[in-house]
């Protein structure tokens, strides 16, 4: 390698480092900022009032919290409300669903000349082992501070929309879109969350006309379409698919660095990072008030687009230009195929033949992405148990997975020509490009753009006189691109990030051999350098455990449940490390956990069931019960062996197996449309508390437990 290609890598390396620092939050403004601006001091003693203990929906702390919040409204001069409803879940689910009433916080200021509504959102429910400082305490208390800081009043109606429920499944978002007069009508939401207790912001999806918005008013934007095309594959579970569904227009953002503390006792105040506060209060606060005094009719139209950050700069364009730029950089690869070719460098067998082999090195980073919390799981069993797949100190895990992604590339340039393998790569990446933009609208830019410049900048290298200068312009695209994504992506968790960054990092690596091969290497020194990785990967991955260690800090995350059948006196205790009981799905209705014989519990019990109508009419039987839970019961419900239509507390549910009610008020009345003949139904009470079960020891300050209780009794109906 000449000194003016390490130059070139050198330079390539500080652009990665300016792209990271550019993605970085903020630092927090102070408490004597501006009145009009947003300050993460004054923010968190929101989060200080809100996350003092956990507060699931139905708790004692619940209430104080919604008290609080509806209390700072009304000072504020918002007219507030608590708007309640019967929420469900609104996704798909196979067991029994989760639904509850619902207790939101509305505060509205009237809008001058109004065209639609801007709505604020966030949740103020916790899970029950969490105080949710972050998730979603952060959320809320960033609506307090853009509720004090904002001008008003703005051309269109404001909302402050503080969902209950949201933990449970949604409920609180379900309850107000289809029983509140609000929810009617044309909408722009600002969903904010945290699936961390750090990080940059990131706004993961939103409306075509939202994206415009954010795109020119928010102060640090960090957005991607690729990304937000990736999630419409995959699951969602904020009460921003409830907006979504309902038709509104939005954006839904969250900070998600320091997984390992999501819903555990280490979501407090102490580990939240006001740095991410600070990026969440100003970008929700500018794009209110741009929001605000926008005609929202006009954002209704707008088309698809592709989004991205660079340094100091969002990029958007029209969707429509996605394959043109795909096919764009198609064509630049060929050019380059032809002018090597013309050189006597390239023969097109070999080069074929280099570019399916330049797909092997990416699709081993990702099984490498994929399989490293795996094999720390087999060295070390209590990782396992890590809710998002993060443990707490991943840096040396992550630093690992990146040099011995880095190792396979190294290697894998041993079975061939570089030219030719070079050549191959970005032949591959325009390929791949092309293939996302037809098949992943929103998701090829990162594939397209890097084959683009590189393909031109190796071009033009051939006929300047300093071809190195060439070669690093046209890759710093993909230093950006696939670098920041490289990097950006670990912090969603060492588990799903690892396989989202490890190929994006061979890609770049790949490309950048043109840079580094000016010469070929003697083998024998070649391949030192894979070696020397893999052993540095090693050493790396020993380190982490050696540093991230289970404390009273950092405690072990475990899962116990118990459950009692109260017709029989029988118990279990449930853990979801161990092989899999067939007692299971007797006692938990799920067949995933391991049991043990337990002791029973008296204080525990199923409640109690009546009938108060059963008519049958033909093939078809209609059974109304009345469900009467112990009374403080968080959840109580039922389930059957097979779908059926259900309606609980006056809400149609369609076809289910049965419901969890989460904080019922009272009885329950049931109507089940069942076959003829009797049916068996599963009557139950679930909580969290584990001191009513005995022989319960609470673990020690170096274990976080997330408890699970359930008393049940089969009927034959």
């Amino acid at each position: 390698m000449t000194r003016n290609a390490l130059v070139g890598l050198v330079a390539l390396a500080a652009l990665l480092a300016v792209t990271m620092l550019d993605l970085a939050p903020p630092g927090p403004s102070p408490a004597g900022a501006p009145a009009g601006s947003f300050s993460a001091t004054r923010a968190f003693e929101h989060v200080e009032a809100v996350a003092r203990a956990p507060h699931p929906t139905g708790s004692a702390e619940h209430d104080r919290v919604r008290d609080h919040l509806v209390t700072r409204l009304r000072a504020l001069g918002f007219e507030t409300r608590v708007q309640e409803g019967v929420g469900v879940l609104a996704l798909e689910h196979d067991g029994v669903t989760p639904m509850g009433r619902m207790r939101n916080i509305v505060a509205v200021r009237p809008g001058a000349d109004p065209t639609g509504r801007v709505i604020l959102a966030a949740h103020y429910d916790s899970v029950a082992t969490a105080p949710g400082a972050a998730d979603d305490g952060a959320g809320v208390a960033t609506m307090l501070e853009v509720a004090r800081a904002l001008p008003g009043p703005l051309r269109n109606d404001v909302v402050f929309l503080i969902t209950d429920g949201e933990e449970l499944g949604l409920l609180g978002a379900d309850a107000f879109v289809r029983h509140d007069p609000l929810a009617k009508g044309r909408a722009v939401v600002l969903n904010n969350e945290a699936r961390g207790v750090r990080g940059t912001v990131q706004m993961f999806r939103g409306s075509p006309g939202a994206v415009e918005v954010y795109g020119s008013a928010a102060p640090h934007p960090s957005a991607d379409s690729a990304f937000a095309s990736l999630l419409g594959l995959l699951p969602n579970n904020t009460d921003y698919h409830v907006f979504d569904q309902a038709g509104w227009m939005g954006l839904d953002s969250a900070f998600l660095g320091g997984g390992a503390y999501y819903h555990t006792p280490l979501d407090d105040p102490a580990h939240l990072d006001l740095g991410s506060l600070q990026q969440t209060g100003d970008n929700t606060l500018a794009l209110t008030r741009a929001l605000g005094e926008t005609d929202l009719a006009a954002l209704e139209s707008a088309g698809e687009s592709v989004y991205f950050n660079v340094p100091g700069l969002f990029v958007r364009y029209p969707g429509w230009l996605e394959l043109p730029v795909a096919l764009g950089a198609l064509v630049a690869a060929g050019a380059l195929v032809w002018a090597l070719r013309g050189r006597g460098l390239v023969s097109l067998p070999r080069l074929a033949a280099a570019t399916g082999l330049a797909l092997v090195p990416v699709l081993a980073a990702g099984a490498a992405g994929y399989a490293v919390m795996l094999l720390l799981g087999l060295i070390r069993p209590e990782y396992t148990e890590l809710l998002t797949g993060d443990p707490y100190r991943p840096w040396l895990y992550q630093a690992a997975l990146l040099v011995f992604t880095a190792a396979i590339v190294t290697a894998w340039r041993l079975f061939g020509r570089p030219v030719e393998l070079a050549a191959g790569t970005v032949l591959l990446v325009a390929l791949l490009g092309a293939a996302s933009a037809a098949a992943l609208p929103g998701g090829s830019h990162t594939l397209a753009w890097s084959a683009l410049f590189a393909a031109l900048g190796w071009l033009v290298s051939l006929r300047v006189r300093w071809p190195m200068l060439a070669l690093t312009i046209g890759l710093a695209p993909a230093t950006v691109l696939l670098g920041g994504t490289a990097l950006g992506s670990l912090d969603v968790g060492l588990g799903i990030g690892g396989m989202l960054s490890a190929p994006h990092l061979a890609i770049l690596v790949l490309l950048l051999l043109p840079l580094a091969e000016v010469r070929p290497w003697p083998r024998r020194r070649a391949v030192l350098v894979p070696v020397a990785g893999l052993a540095a990967a090693v050493a790396l991955l020993g380190a982490g455990l050696v540093v991230d260690r289970f404390d009273a800090e950092h405690p072990r995350q475990t899962s116990v449940a118990y459950a009692t059948d109260t017709a029989t006196g029988a118990a279990v205790w449930g853990s979801r490390s161990g092989e899999e009981s067939a007692e299971s799905e007797r006692f938990f209705d799920d067949g995933r956990w391991a049991t043990t014989p337990a002791q029973t519990s008296t204080l525990l019990r199923a409640p109690s069931v009546d009938v108060v109508k059963d008519e049958t009419s033909g093939e078809r039987r209609t059974l109304t019960l009345r469900l009467t839970p112990e009374a403080g019961a968080p959840t109580t419900g039922l389930s059957l062996a097979e779908p059926v239509p259900i309606t609980v507390d006056g809400r149609e549910l369609g076809k289910r197996r049965g419901f969890a009610y989460h904080a019922p008020a009272g009885p329950l009345e049931v109507t089940l449309v069942l076959p003829p003949a009797k049916t068996q139904i599963r009557i139950f009470t679930r909580s969290h508390d584990l001191s009513v079960v005995p022989g319960f020891t609470p673990p020690p300050n170096t274990v976080n437990l997330t408890p699970q209780a359930t008393a049940f009794r089969t009927h034959t109906l």
